[in-house]
Parts: structure tokens; sequence; C-alpha cells
């Protein structure tokens, strides 16, 4: 199995789906998302990852021409994992929308509410994120928190707003960077990131569930 990593910041890597997909003897390419991309038809799977960039802004460098990678993998029904950005982005590519959340960021290890639990477990999922998605017609809403939507799919293509491939050392600088967002929330970074470590042996087991439900119902095989 080829797997393509379309990565857009150093703090929001493959991480733990990185790592499931070793486990699974994948061969995998992890590309910038602004140096030139290839042809995602060479690839079983395409996963696009996360960004503080917004997947509605046009003036985004990059974001045009990943949109015509995701719309080819889609053409030729390569399967797409979609995380945070990743799945923003999927999602208007498939017809959908993606808009600024009204009440700010949605930041925090929260339970969601699943319709395919077989697909998408109800969590907690690290959620982190600042727009909201509307899928298209065509794409099925699985999953949400009182805010917004957290997870699509269609056809082989699966979209999720939270961040199932966060590390703690990921998380560790999110905390630091985005600072002022947990003090707006009134989250407490120190918490969190005992949360995280806490929560770590059962998120690991839920992610490698989801990639394994993904890669069975797209077909995909190692």
């Amino acid at each position: 199995m080829r797997v393509l990593h379309v990565q857009h910041q150093d703090d929001c890597p493959p991480g733990l789906v990185g790592e499931r997909l070793a486990e699974l003897g994948a061969d995998q390419l992890v590309v910038d998302a602004r140096d030139p991309l290839p042809d995602p038809t060479g690839f079983d799977l395409v996963v696009t990852l996360g960004s503080d960039d917004s997947a509605a802004d046009e003036s985004v460098p990059y974001l045009r021409r990943e949109w015509e990678l995701l719309a080819r993998a889609v053409r030729a029904n390569v399967p797409v994992l979609g995380i945070c950005f990743g799945a923003q982005l999927l999602c208007r590519v498939l017809g959908g929308m993606v808009r600024p959340a009204p009440g700010g960021p949605e930041i925090g290890w929260l339970r969601v509410d699943t319709t395919e639990p077989d697909l998408v477990e109800p969590g907690p999922w690290l959620v982190w994120h600042l727009d909201l998605m509307e899928p298209g017609p065509e794409s099925t809403v699985v999953a949400r928190t009182d805010v917004g939507v957290q997870a699509y799919r269609h056809g082989p293509h699966l979209g999720v707003q939270f961040h199932p491939e966060a590390t703690l050392a990921s998380v560790r600088v999110w905390a630091e960077r985005y600072r002022g967002s947990l003090d707006r929330l009134g989250l407490d970074p120190t918490a969190l990131l005992e949360e995280t470590e806490r929560r770590a042996a059962q998120a690991r087991a839920r992610l490698d569930a989801l990639v394994d439900r993904m890669l069975a119902r797209a077909g995909v095989g190692v």
C-alpha cells in the first residue's frame, strides 16, 4: 500500500496515523503542501493533514493546488482521509462549505455523537479547530458535537474534524502556540497536556481502529 501524506506545518505531521500505517507495512511519502505535489493516482490512499490556515480562505497560496490534487484523487476513486483542515478542504471539494465557528475555537477532549460507531467511535477525541464544515448533499455526516460536524464519509473518503493523529509532542506545541485560544476558553494548558498523556493509550487504540475500518471500507489492503 502506497500512502501520500500532504502536510501543511511542522506541528501537524502524520503522527499516530503514520505510525499505524507503518505497522500495516505501508510505503509512505510525506510532502509539504507548498512543494510540487505528486499525482495522487499513483497512491492507494491520500491523507491530508491539519493547518492553522482556513480551508475557506482562497488567498492561502497552496489551497488551489491541493484542491486539484484532492479533486483528482476523488475522480480516480483514490480514498482520501482528511484531518481537520484536510477534512475541511475535502468537504469543499465534495460540494460542501466551510465557515468560521461563530462561537470561536472548539478545543478539548470531547465525546462526539456518532451514528456509525463501527466507523467513528464516540471518543473522546481531541478537538482543536476554528472553522465548521457543512458537508455537501452527497456526503453522510457520521459524527458531531453540539458545535458542529466532526466526521463525514463520502464513498471511500472520510473527513474528521478532530485530531486522531495528534501526539503529545504536537499538543504541547499547540498549547504554547495557541495559548490565547486556551485562555479565552478558560482551558488550563497544563491540564490539557496531562489529559492528553492520560488518554494516550486509549486514543491510540481508537485511532488504530479508525484507520483499519476506513481502509477496510475503502477496500484498501496492505
